[in-house]
């Protein structure tokens, strides 16, 4: 039994912490022990004060004591290795929890701890296994659900996530944490509505939630919503001033709707709060016509050498200098720097080719001419959708920009709502053998469940263009469930095309364009398969050369408009003058009359391009 005055020491004590007053609770603890220096709980307390203010050595000290009076607590065992892990020593924090289970198998705090500490190393699946434990243990744990979840979306295992985040919720129904959580897994995918709908949750229980705010900016953003992402991103920024990510997100907001030169000042906001943010100057790059040798290019490169810098960030920077180099018309040097960053970036991660080839063979085999036969006139007969497809860098966002300037139509960009829905169809198939079990009355459900999905973007207009490039793996399915819908097909030079790919950073996917033999072998695979459709869906596709439409634009136009059952107007040979979003790394080109300066480009690579070209032409 403790002294009674101890103990009501010890009693204030916690009342003290309660309420946030560490340095109350701090006195009223050594008091307690100052009475009862055998006093455990009071030695374990001391030691949580102790870790809240970061007070390191002594919070383990405090912990070791209660530990020599109670040796192999498990849960004392477990607060030591917190301790070691906010340190970052993480292997060390790792034995402390292990000896915590050895002791209590079932003790759930060290199972969720074992799992965040094995998170921070990257031992990710190891870490899953210790959240799925503390859950079995007890399944009402919100925090590791929420955990769980977390870690689940950096394994790209979304739909699992969501699930333990809705856990987590179901738990604690004022989880402002989960509810971010989900909203940046229901982004992941494409389900931008739900997502907002998290986001404002994570809000309304926290109006200061800034990180909710920021993925509420970037959804609304998503979903073309530009005024309101813009003034969402201002909010978070309002809520936390060195936010770089909403500066960098207000950036791009920003430039994505042409208002270059607030863009350009949110970027260098973001740089001075972190001036070695590298992918910020790549960001700026993108975005900036250099004229000559200037102040950015002086901090990208010192930046560049310095010997410190990761291979992520130094990947960045590169591809900020090959732009600022080509920019300048040094064609060599920004070639250099283009390798130099691709290489970077493939060694980042692990791809095969003949996951695609297998991708495009099953397509092949699944869209035959028997197939179509099979199924025509079936599918929804609404005539909203206009595609625009393609390779990316082929003119795709020129076209739509083109298109979105007729007032009959709504450019509503690069929409993945096709391949969401590919997602969704009831079948023990993947796609696109999954497209065998849809029955006449799913191919027009499908259909008429993409046209509620796109008219969100607009109710009015007649038309509404989705310019999601990967939609050409995708013809076949569209052909199927929306007969009527109009596909343009954009064609630029194999060369130029490739090299566009090549000198690009992309934020996901894409993972062929990183080396120029995988490149070339993919570029061949879109080609044979876009021949696939061309002979299988006979007059269904409309080619649109994005070097014919640069030499000759009143009659490209005119011809694209015909095939879209459109009137002329005037507007689209002013295209460059309409105010929307363009979410492409051709923002700024489609924001300036129709130019030739990246027609034969690859001439003046054509040395270093060598192993591309040999991998395209043979």
């Amino acid at each position: 039994m403790y002294n009674r005055k101890a103990v009501k020491c010890y009693e204030g004590g916690r009342l003290f912490q309660q309420n946030g007053k560490l340095s109350g609770a701090e006195r009223a603890y050594k008091k307690a022990l100052k009475i009862n220096p055998d006093f455990i709980e009071a030695h374990n307390e001391l030691g949580n004060v102790f870790l809240d203010r970061g007070r390191y050595k002594e919070a383990f000290n405090s912990f070791r004591k209660a530990l020599k009076l109670r040796p192999g607590h498990p849960m004392l065992l477990t607060n030591l290795g917190n301790v070691l892990q906010v340190q970052g020593e993480l292997d060390k924090a790792i034995g402390w929890f292990n000896k915590a289970i050895e002791k209590d198998p079932k003790f759930v705090g060290a199972h969720n701890n074992l799992g965040n500490a094995l998170r921070d190393l990257g031992r990710f699946r190891e870490a899953v296994n210790s959240y799925r434990r503390a859950l079995q243990i007890n399944p009402e744990l919100a925090d590791t659900y929420y955990n769980l979840g977390a870690l689940l979306i950096e394994l790209g295992e979304v739909e699992d996530a969501v699930e333990n985040y809705n856990k987590a919720i179901e738990i604690n129904p004022r989880h402002k944490e989960a509810y971010d959580g989900l909203g940046n897994a229901l982004s992941d995918q494409g389900e931008i509505d739900k997502a907002i709908t998290a986001y404002r949750q994570a809000i309304e229980i926290d109006p200061r939630h800034k990180e909710a705010y920021y993925g509420l900016a970037n959804a609304l953003s998503a979903q073309g919503e530009m005024v309101k992402a813009i003034a969402t991103y201002r909010k978070t920024i309002e809520n936390n001033p060195r936010h770089k990510e909403a500066y960098i997100g207000l950036a791009n907001a920003l430039s994505d709707y042409g208002e270059i030169d607030e863009a350009f000042a949110s970027y260098r906001k973001a740089i001075e709060i972190n001036p070695g943010h590298a992918e910020v100057y790549r960001s700026l790059s993108r975005n900036k016509k250099f004229f000559e040798y200037d102040d950015d290019i002086r901090a990208m490169e010192s930046l560049y050498v310095s010997e410190s810098l990761p291979d992520a960030q130094k990947m960045h920077l590169a591809f900020g200098l090959g732009k600022a180099y080509e920019d300048l018309g040094e064609y060599e040097k920004s070639m250099q720097f283009i390798l130099q960053a691709t290489s970077l970036k493939r060694a980042s991660f692990d791809y095969s080719i003949s996951e695609a080839e297998d991708l495009f063979n099953n397509i092949k085999h699944t869209f035959s001419s028997e197939f179509f036969s099979d199924r025509r006139g079936l599918g929804s007969s609404d005539e909203t959708p206009i595609f625009i497809l393609g390779m990316p860098r082929s003119g795709t966002s020129l076209v739509e920009q083109i298109l979105a300037s007729h007032p009959e139509v709504f450019g509503a960009g690069e929409l993945n709502d096709i391949s969401v829905l590919t997602q969704k169809i009831n079948s023990p198939r993947e796609f696109p053998r999954s497209v065998y079990d849809l029955n006449s009355g799913a191919l027009e459900e499908f259909g008429n469940r993409y046209i509620a999905r796109i008219r969100k973007y607009s109710e009015s207009s007649k038309y509404i263009t989705d310019k999601m490039p990967q939609n050409f793996l995708y013809i076949g399915l569209i052909r199927t469930i929306l007969p009527n819908a109009r596909v343009i097909c954009c064609i630029r030079d194999p060369m130029d095309n490739c090299l566009s790919l090549f000198k690009n950073y992309f934020i996901k996917a894409h993972y062929y364009t990183y080396d120029m033999t995988e490149l070339g072998q993919y570029y061949n695979l879109y080609l044979d398969l876009m021949e696939h459709w061309r002979k299988t869906l006979t007059g269904l596709i409309y080619d649109q050369s994005y070097e014919s439409l640069v030499a000759d634009q009143e009659d490209q136009i005119r011809k694209l408009l015909d095939y879209c059952h459109l009137p002329w107007d005037d507007a689209c040979l002013e295209f460059y003058k309409i105010r929307r979003n363009v979410r492409t790394a051709s923002n700024a080109q489609v924001r300036r009359p129709i130019y030739k300066d990246s027609i034969k480009l690859w001439k003046r690579y054509e040395k270093q391009l060598e192993p591309l070209r040999a991998e395209i032409y043979g």
